[in-house]
């Protein structure tokens, strides 16, 4: 019988693999990421802040992600070689900004900390969407999700561990804590994407001020301009509640660090159910299929939370935010790759979380206004089921295509793809 040969496929170059890769990496990343209010939380009753204190807090950390976003998107495309030296950077930085917080004596130096550990999670997101995106040009809203899904997994483990942690340790020694996880899967993203982005030999990087120029001619757009101010007031109502939760249900509903922690992580744990299904089913039966309605039932959700009480209908609640959280917003993203052209997806996420960022910079004062003048805490639901409502009804009239996939400017990304073992 003839033998036919085959070229030996390097198994660091397969989609599936570098889809694994990037969801690993992406998930302890965000490890810390819903863990983090509740540290601020302990963080402020320890140091005694007020909450125009934690209010400023907040702000620097959704502004600096937004500027970094802005400003890192056409770099990104322009060295698309560095991928992998980037993604390892991220979590380096991380381990650094968890122990430079870890060590601050006082609320100026807290404020450097946080600024410093906005930076490495807004950037992660910039290579590894554009990755996704041009090797999974036939299953975008799949490939997003799971990349998602996986930061979903430790977004419900972060709040738990730091609820634990907080029960037998200060939230110094957490701090410090959390830089080894950090260390150890940068060497892991190291070995396993180090040559994301050098597929097919030396690339061929564009003008910067030309990618930059890019970035205005995408808002130009009106999809892509509405699908961002779309996720703007999503971000924005999903940002307070995942801030100031922990605050409503420990000063207000009485609950303790654990306890606090697991409702924490419901709110975006039950994503790792919710993601993949709706990511996969935006690519069958369209984006807006999914989003509008799923809206729709957020927004509901959330102007229940506050009658919902303490028990298990609370629990229900926030079960059901869960699954439309984060999920729908990997969507968004979904939408928006889907009409951007090649090389220019790390601009267009950059555009996208970045305007998010800057703009929700001002959340936090806000919301600051609404828990001192319209009942508490648990006024923040309400704030946010307002602002998905409108999200709702702004994407039900944008014209976003009947089906996901390979849509507008995004097309062929064949040569990306593996030659065998395609999923």
């Amino acid at each position: 019988m003839e033998q036919v040969a085959q070229t030996p496929v390097n198994r660091r170059e397969d989609r599936r693999f570098i889809l694994g890769s990037l969801s690993i990496g992406h998930g302890i990343s965000h490890l810390y990421d819903l863990g983090f209010p509740l540290l601020l939380k302990n963080i402020t009753d320890v140091m005694g802040f007020g909450t125009v204190q934690v209010a400023i807090l907040l702000s620097i950390r959704q502004a600096g992600s937004g500027v970094i976003n802005l400003g890192a998107g056409p770099l990104v495309d322009t060295f698309r070689g560095q991928w992998g030296l980037i993604l390892t950077g991220c979590l380096v930085w991380s381990a650094f900004a968890f122990a430079f917080i870890g060590l601050s004596p006082n609320f100026a130096v807290i404020m450097i900390g946080v600024a410093l550990v906005s930076i490495p999670g807004a950037l992660w997101h910039l290579p590894a969407a554009a990755a996704l995106s041009q090797r999974f040009a036939d299953r975008r809203g799949f490939a997003m999700s799971v990349h998602g899904s996986v930061a979903n997994v430790c977004n419900y483990l972060g709040p738990l561990m730091a609820g634990v942690l907080l029960t037998v340790l200060v939230w110094r020694h957490v701090m410090l804590l959390y830089t080894i996880p950090a260390l150890v899967m940068s060497g892991f993203v190291w070995w396993s994407l180090k040559d994301l982005g050098k597929e097919g030999g030396p690339t061929q990087k564009k003008d910067l001020g030309a990618a930059y120029k890019d970035t205005f001619k995408l808002l130009k757009n009106p999809l892509v301009a509405g699908l961002i101010l779309a996720a703007m007031l999503r971000g924005i109502g999903l940002s307070a509640v995942g801030n100031w939760t922990p605050f409503y249900l420990e000063d207000q509903l009485g609950m303790g660090h654990i306890r606090t922690g697991f409702y924490l992580g419901l709110l975006s744990g039950m994503g790792i159910i919710s993601a993949p299904i709706l990511g996969a089913l935006s690519d069958k039966i369209g984006r807006k299929t999914i989003l509008v309605p799923g809206f729709i039932v957020a927004a509901v959700l959330s102007m229940l939370v506050v009658a919902s009480g303490d028990g298990l209908m609370l629990v229900l609640v926030f079960v059901g935010l869960g699954l439309f959280s984060f999920a729908l917003h990997q969507i968004i993203q979904a939408a928006v790759l889907d009409v951007v052209g090649k090389g220019t997806e790390a601009t267009a996420i950059g555009l996208l979380f970045g305007l998010n960022g800057v703009v929700a910079a001002g959340s936090p004062f806000l919301a600051k206004v609404i828990i001192d003048n319209f009942g508490g805490y648990g006024s923040i639901f309400y704030y946010s089921g307002i602002l998905t409502a409108l999200t709702a009804a702004l994407v039900l009239f944008l014209p976003i295509p009947s089906r996901g996939g390979v849509e507008g400017t995004g097309q062929a990304q064949s040569q990306l793809d593996t030659p065998v073992g395609r999923p």
